[in-house]
C-alpha cells in the first residue's frame, strides 16, 4: 500500500512540475552567481595592458614610478609632521649627512647614493688604509668625477671622519 502511494505521488503532475521548478531555480541561481576567482590588482592590470601594447607593437605606457629620493623625502616629511615639526620646503631632498665629507662630496656633484655608500663604508673599516681604499674604489665609478686634488682632499676628510668615529666609540 505504501509503495502505491509513493508511485502515485511521483507520477502526479503537480509533483513533477514542482521538482522541475526547483531544479530550474537552482540552475538560474547558479548561473546568476558566477564563480569569482581572485581579481587582478592594479599592478597586474597595468602589466597586462603593457604586454598587450608591446604585442601590438605600440609604445608601452610606463607606469608612474616614484624615485628613491621622493619616497625617502615623503617618509621624512611625514615623520617630521608627526612630531609637530615643519620640514624645510626649499631643499627638495633629505640630505645624506652633514659631515664635512658628505658636504664636500655634495659640493663636487657626487650623487647621494654614492656619498651614503662611502659614509657607510668609512664607518665599517678598521684601518686608515681601508678608508682611503674606499675613496679610491669610489673614484673608479663614472659618477665620482674628482680631480687629483679633490680626490686627496676626499681621502683626508674620510680619514678624519673615521678618526672622529673611533674617538666616539
Amino acid at each position: 500500500m505504501q509503495s502505491i502511494d509513493i508511485l502515485n505521488l511521483v507520477t502526479d503532475t503537480m509533483f513533477i512540475l514542482l521538482v522541475v521548478l526547483v531544479v530550474c531555480l537552482i540552475l538560474i541561481a547558479r548561473l546568476a552567481v558566477k564563480p569569482q576567482g581572485p581579481r587582478d590588482s592594479n599592478i597586474v592590470k597595468r602589466m597586462k595592458r603593457m604586454i598587450a601594447q608591446i604585442d601590438k607593437e605600440k609604445p608601452a605606457d610606463a607606469p608612474p614610478v616614484k624615485t628613491r629620493e621622493q619616497i625617502i623625502t615623503n617618509m621624512f616629511e611625514s615623520k617630521m609632521k608627526a612630531l609637530g615639526l615643519e620640514p624645510a620646503a626649499d631643499s627638495g631632498y633629505v640630505p645624506v649627512s652633514y659631515t664635512p665629507l658628505a658636504r664636500f662630496l655634495k659640493d663636487r656633484g657626487v650623487s647621494d647614493d654614492i656619498a651614503s655608500a662611502i659614509l657607510e663604508g668609512v664607518m665599517a673599516e678598521e684601518t686608515e688604509e681601508d678608508v682611503r681604499a674606499i675613496i679610491d674604489a669610489a673614484s673608479e665609478t663614472p659618477e665620482f668625477d674628482l680631480g687629483p686634488k679633490d680626490l686627496e682632499e676626499a681621502r683626508n676628510l674620510a680619514v678624519q671622519e673615521w678618526k672622529n668615529l673611533r674617538k666616539i666609540s
